[in-house]
């Protein structure tokens, strides 16, 4: 039988309308289902603050620090005051935020301070604040050395700041031609009173009396090691020969060296003592350092302002790590503002050389 062709077209026109409003229902739901899935497959990228995004490349610590938060809180605090006292602010918490004690800020114009770590400390800092002031930080205070009774030589080897780096090496290495000249044999070297600086011209200076070869070095978060080098008293520094010398005194492997330490040597006073962990007849005596025993790099932000952040940590000759603290082989206290004669480390030093 035969259908009516009308009711065929109504039929066919219900049909289509009615595909056509499951489509209409259907397209909202994927366009939904395929926008959650775009936002699944892509990532917010973050925008750091370039001095933010500067201590994230760098720092030994980066893989500790929540740099999301430390990013927004940075920013935030900087925009909170719009001077030069919000913006301290802000760098004050970058640096407390790495859990870095040796991290400071300064001034890229004249070196000046601007902040530090100021943050938790574990362990109790026993070093007295006046003396640091008034010995460790005096800037007068210059290398300084003696002729011993017995054939020992002693070296005062202080905190040494910016200058001619070849001048500072000579003053050192003049020192122990002097004494060589005059027979010496058994070595003191006072690092009690180092307050840290520029190491170049302190290894460079004493090389004759630290050895050949690999002398010590600093490792990265990467295992990446910075080698420390002598060879024929010249000191490199990761390849780079820091100043040219002449190869004298000729120091023997056999001499003893005696290295004075305390609680004030610090940073760069604390890898010279480093430098000279693995050598023959040598004994460490005093107490442990203050570990700080990390490698600062120095990152010129802009005309104004450098970050200073440790990369990475020291490692003596033999590849032992120094996460903390320098230790000696025999524990003397440091007595305050004591005379030359009456000073116990530095006649522990002579009974030790005249054995």
């Amino acid at each position: 039988m035969s259908r009516n062709p009308l009711l065929l077209i109504h039929e066919t026109a219900v049909g289509n309308y009615s595909k056509r409003k499951q489509m209409r229902n259907v397209l909202p739901i994927l366009m939904i289902s395929l926008l959650i899935s775009s936002c699944k497959g892509q990532k917010k990228e973050i925008t750091y603050h370039p001095i933010v995004l500067k201590a994230k490349e760098t720092s030994l610590y980066s893989d500790q620090v929540n740099w999301k938060k430390v990013n927004a809180k940075f920013i935030e605090l900087i925009k909170e005051e719009e001077n030069a006292e919000g913006f301290k602010k802000g760098l004050q918490y970058l640096i407390n935020s790495l859990g870095d004690k040796h991290g400071q800020f300064r001034s890229a114009k004249d070196n000046s301070l601007i902040v530090s770590y100021n943050g938790k400390i574990e362990g109790t800092d026993n070093r007295d604040s006046e003396f640091i002031n008034t010995v460790i930080n005096d800037i007068s205070a210059k290398f300084s050395y003696k002729l011993l009774n017995d054939g020992i030589g002693y070296l005062r080897i202080v905190g040494i700041g910016p200058g001619d780096v070849k001048e500072q090496s000579d003053f050192i290495r003049q020192g122990l031609i002097d004494l060589k000249s005059k027979g010496v044999d058994k070595w003191i070297v006072d690092l009690r009173f180092n307050g840290g600086g520029n190491m170049e011209p302190m290894i460079s200076g004493l090389a004759p009396l630290i050895g050949e070869g690999f002398i010590a070095g600093s490792i990265n978060k990467d295992n990446e090691i910075r080698k420390y080098t002598i060879e024929n008293g010249q000191f490199s520094n990761y390849g780079r020969l820091v100043c040219q010398m002449d190869n004298l005194p000729k120091v023997k492997s056999s001499e003893k060296i005696a290295v004075l330490l305390s609680r004030y040597t610090i940073s760069s006073g604390e890898l010279v003592a480093v430098a000279f962990k693995g050598r023959e007849n040598t004994v460490f005596i005093g107490e442990a350092t203050a570990g700080y025993t990390t490698g600062n790099g120095y990152d010129k932000i802009n005309d104004d302002l450098v970050l200073i952040i440790s990369q990475d940590v020291f490692i003596d000759r033999n590849k032992n790590k120094y996460d903390g603290k320098v230790g000696v082989d025999e524990k003397i206290e440091l007595q305050h503002n004591v005379s030359f004669e009456n000073d116990n480390q530095i006649n522990r030093a002579k009974e030790w050389l005249n054995e």
